[in-house]
């Protein structure tokens, strides 16, 4: 809807577009975090991987939105986040975060 709002609407558009802007900084920054703890390669553009993955939560949310399968929302998520550049070298010591995820479960 504020796709639509927004093309006609230039305040509308202004503040889609901080809210958005601010959500893509918050997402590089996860980005970033993950390159220093050797999930993500560190070769790869932070601030272009935030978009990336933006782009796909809003796919999702489309696809989400015309009765698609519950499941198709979260294959397609992992399926992206299988998708992002991997460090090839983890550095030594570093313990990636889904091993962190699985420890925590177990513990």
């Amino acid at each position: 809807m504020t796709l639509e709002i927004g093309a006609s609407d230039p305040e509308v558009q202004r503040l889609a577009n901080d809210c958005f802007a601010a959500v893509a900084t918050a997402v590089a920054e996860c980005a970033r975090a993950a390159q220093r703890n050797g999930d993500i390669d560190p070769d790869a553009d932070p601030d272009d991987l935030a978009y990336l993955l933006l782009t796909i939560i809003r796919g999702i949310d489309v696809v989400g939105a015309y009765g698609h399968s519950p499941d198709r929302p979260t294959s397609i998520a992992e399926s992206a986040f299988a998708l992002l550049p991997r460090h090839r070298h983890r550095r030594e010591g570093a313990v990636p975060s889904s091993d962190l995820t699985q420890q925590e479960t177990l513990a």
